[in-house]
C-alpha cells in the first residue's frame, strides 16, 4: 500500500534583471546658446552587447544555452508552461500529506484489530471444544436410551440385579440431564459472545477494508497525477530548458507585454 512519491525537478527560469535608469536633464539649468557654426550630427551608437544580452533557461548562462533563441512568444509560452506545472505540483504535492497521515491511521487501526482477533479465535477454541462435547453428549444419550430400552423389554426381570441396573438406569439419567443444562447454558453463552465478539469484530473488519480500497484509491489517483506532471516536465526540458533567450524579452513579459 505504500506508495512513493515522485520527485518532478523543475528548472528555475533566470532572476528578472533590473533596467537601467535614464539620467534626465533639468530644463531650468539647460541655456540655450546660438550655434557659431552648423551642428555636426553624432554618429550612431553602435548597441552594446547588454542590449542583446542572452539567458538561458534552466538557470544556465547565455553563452551555455543550447539550440535557437526563444521569440518573445516561445519565451511566454515557456514561462507560462513552467509557472503552471510548478503550481500544479506544488498542490499534488500538498495532497500527499492526507494520503500518507491515512496510511498510518490505517495501520494503527488494523494493527489493533489484530489485537481484537485474539478474542475471536479464542471463542472459536471455545466453540470447537463445545462442539466436540455435545457430540460425546449425543453418544452418551444415545446409549442410555438404548440400556433404558433393553431394562423395560426384560419383561420377567426381577431380583437384586435388576434393581441395580434400574438405578444405574437412574443415576445415568441424571447425569445426563445435569450434563444437558451445563451444556445449553455453554451454547448460548459461545452464542452471545459470538454475537456481541465476532459481530463487532466482523464490522470493524468490513468497515476498515472499504477504507483501505478507499485509500488505494485515492493513492493510485495520486500516482497517475504524478505521472501526468512528469510527463509534461520532460516535456518543458525537452521543448524550453536551456534555451537562450533575450533578456529584454523576459523584463517585457513581466510587464505584461
Amino acid at each position: 500500500m505504500k506508495a512513493t512519491p515522485l520527485l518532478i525537478a523543475l528548472a528555475c527560469s533566470a532572476a528578472l534583471a533590473t533596467a537601467p535608469a535614464w539620467a534626465q536633464t533639468d530644463p531650468a539649468k539647460a541655456a540655450a546658446k546660438p550655434a557659431a557654426k552648423p551642428a555636426v550630427k553624432p554618429a550612431a551608437k553602435p548597441a552594446s552587447a547588454a542590449d542583446n544580452k542572452t539567458l538561458a533557461l534552466g538557470g544556465g548562462s547565455g553563452a551555455a544555452g543550447t539550440g535557437k533563441v526563444l521569440t518573445r512568444e516561445e519565451l511566454r509560452a515557456c514561462l507560462g508552461q513552467e509557472e503552471n506545472i510548478r503550481k500544479r505540483l506544488e498542490a499534488h504535492e500538498s495532497a500527499r500529506a492526507p494520503l500518507d497521515a491515512d496510511k498510518v491511521a490505517i495501520a494503527k487501526d488494523q494493527e489493533a484489530l489484530r489485537a481484537e482477533r485474539t478474542a475471536v479465535d479464542d471463542l472459536k477454541t471455545r466453540a470447537d471444544a463445545f462442539g466436540v462435547r455435545a457430540k460425546a453428549f449425543t453418544a452418551r444419550v444415545e446409549a442410555w436410551t438404548k440400556a433404558v430400552e433393553a431394562h423395560n423389554a426384560n419383561k420377567t426381570g426381577s431380583g437384586a440385579a435388576y434393581e441395580k441396573n434400574l438405578a444405574a438406569l437412574n443415576k445415568e439419567r441424571e447425569e445426563v440431564t445435569r450434563e444437558q443444562t451445563e451444556l445449553e447454558a455453554e451454547r448460548k453463552a459461545i452464542q452471545e459472545a459470538n454475537t456481541k465478539t465476532v459481530g463487532a469484530y466482523n464490522a470493524k473488519a468490513q468497515a476498515l477494508d472499504a477504507r483501505v480500497q478507499e485509500w488505494n484509491q485515492r493513492n493510485g489517483k495520486w500516482n497517475d497525477a504524478s505521472a501526468v506532471l512528469e510527463d509534461e516536465r520532460k516535456t518543458w526540458v525537452s521543448t524550453c530548458a536551456d534555451r537562450r533567450y533575450r533578456e529584454d524579452d523576459e523584463i517585457a513579459i513581466r510587464n505584461g507585454k
